[in-house]
């Protein structure tokens, strides 16, 4: 992830390097001896295996920096990359739903959706998405991008995750970084990313189930301040939802962050994109309550939105120190703030949610001192109201030490890269898939994570 960050240092020589280094050239292989899953609380989970395609069992792998999201015929899919030049990887679990009796390491490693033979240097960040209707062939279309070097790569699948076929070149060049992709129907999805000339916010659209993109519009007006002094979040569409959109179009949000205004030198405050036409038009609204420290930089990894089923928004982010919340009920026009979500630990990061029918589910990383050992987290808001978190559930321990959110500026503390992710199937039960230290915590290296949830409370089936 080079994001905002790139702009400020500037140059061709910086830009190769970030290439390169800063999204991450392919890590070397990372040994762990958990060679079965573990428990910990009311979740299964394990270092998923990356050796052989069609196997399932915990193991290694080399990923770091993953996506996950859960089917509407509940077919789990995890991706994470192994850095440009490395590829992405990719594992799956058919009609793998949570609750008693999951296990996290039973996903079959499914090979690399964004394959490098013939295809350049794929491998840099990963997002995915599944379609929200059957396609021609009766399954969930399943999308996964990733950057590839110069451009965007989207591979599609529509035998979920069995095999697919990798697109290289979906838009970006000269440059791109940290895309982001969400789908709509049966065929359609909306591709956005940071063109790293300008840190403008590209949307590409495609309705032809990811074969081709094209550009259809800049989620912030080119002429405003914002659009090239911003950190983007991830993208997000209304797939149930259509009133108040454009006849036969969608809703669709693009998060990001930036200065509260143009004099701004610190990107203080959080905003939304909203589109109401499938993606071609956006009005950028902002939550007025995330500028509650008015001198807070908001530029941590990663401002993040969820919809839910009855199309109210959440969205989180982070000031380094704790999360923050706020719900709309109106398409982003007014908000509902929360308030840091919870006292403890002291270090909050990386927050990820899903709404659903029935409350909403949080991840973060935290720690109780910025250098000290970090675990993911797991809170729960069971009413969907802006104050109804509940105390945050510590799970696995995943990183020793400080973290560096300098993109290709750290010299260490990247074992956790940017992001991770957590959805729910349609039983309620979440699934996380995490960054983890290698070979183990306080390893310099990286490994990417799975954990199901096994018990406890679920919440409900998403978007």
């Amino acid at each position: 992830m080079l994001s905002s960050r790139w702009v400020a240092l500037g140059g061709s020589v910086v830009l190769l390097a970030g290439l390169l280094f800063g999204l991450g050239a392919a890590r070397p292989h990372a040994r762990h001896g958990l060679a079965a899953a573990a428990t910990s609380g009311t979740f299964s989970f394990g270092q998923i295996s990356s050796a052989v395609a069609g196997s399932s069992g915990c193991g290694t792998n080399q990923d770091g920096e993953p996506t996950a999201h859960v089917s509407a015929a509940n077919n789990v899919f995890v991706g994470s990359e192994r850095g440009l030049g490395g590829g992405s990887d990719g594992w799956r679990g058919i009609g793998q739903a949570g609750g008693s009796g999951a296990q996290a390491c039973s996903i079959q490693y499914a090979g690399q959706p964004n394959g490098v033979a013939g295809f350049g240097a794929s491998g840099g960040d990963i997002d995915s998405a599944w379609a929200s209707a059957p396609g021609p062939s009766g399954n969930y279309t399943l999308y996964v991008a990733s950057l590839n070097l110069g451009s965007v790569a989207v591979a599609h699948s529509t035998d979920n995750g069995a095999t697919f076929t990798n697109m290289p070149v979906q838009g970006g060049l000269p440059g791109d970084d940290r895309e982001w992709i969400a789908a709509y129907g049966a065929a359609t999805s909306l591709l956005s990313f940071h063109d790293i000339t300008t840190s403008e916010i590209d949307v590409l659209r495609s309705d032809n189930g990811g074969t081709s993109y094209v550009e259809v519009s800049q989620a912030i007006p080119v002429t405003d301040y914002k659009a090239t002094n911003n950190e983007l979040g991830n993208l997000a569409i209304d797939r149930r939802n259509t009133a108040g959109a454009t006849a036969g179009q969608f809703w669709a949000y693009q998060t990001f962050v930036a200065a509260s205004t143009a004099a701004g030198t610190a990107y203080n405050e959080a905003f939304l994109a909203v589109s109401n036409d499938g993606g071609s038009t956006w009005t950028d609204r902002p939550i007025p309550c995330s500028t509650a420290g008015a001198n807070t930089n908001l530029n941590h990894n990663f401002p993040n939105v969820s919809v839910a089923p009855n199309g109210n928004l959440w969205y989180a982010w982070s000031d380094d120190t704790r999360i923050f919340t706020a719900t709309s009920a109106d398409h982003g026009v007014t908000w509902t703030c929360s308030g840091a979500v919870s006292s403890s630990p002291s270090n909050q990061i990386f927050p990820w949610l899903v709404a659903t029918s029935n409350g909403v589910d949080l991840v973060f990383y935290g720690a109780n001192g910025a250098n000290s050992t970090w675990y993911v987290y797991f809170a729960q808001n069971p009413t969907s109201t802006a104050t109804g978190w509940s105390s945050a559930l510590q799970l696995m321990p995943v990183h020793a030490g400080a973290v560096c959110e300098g993109g290709i500026s750290c010299t260490g503390g990247r074992q956790l890269l940017d992001d991770f992710a957590v959805d729910t199937d349609q039983q309620g039960w979440a699934h996380i898939a995490y960054s983890h230290d290698a070979p183990d915590v306080g390893g310099a290296g990286t490994f990417t994570g799975y954990a199901v949830q096994t018990g406890g409370t679920p919440a409900g089936y998403p978007n």
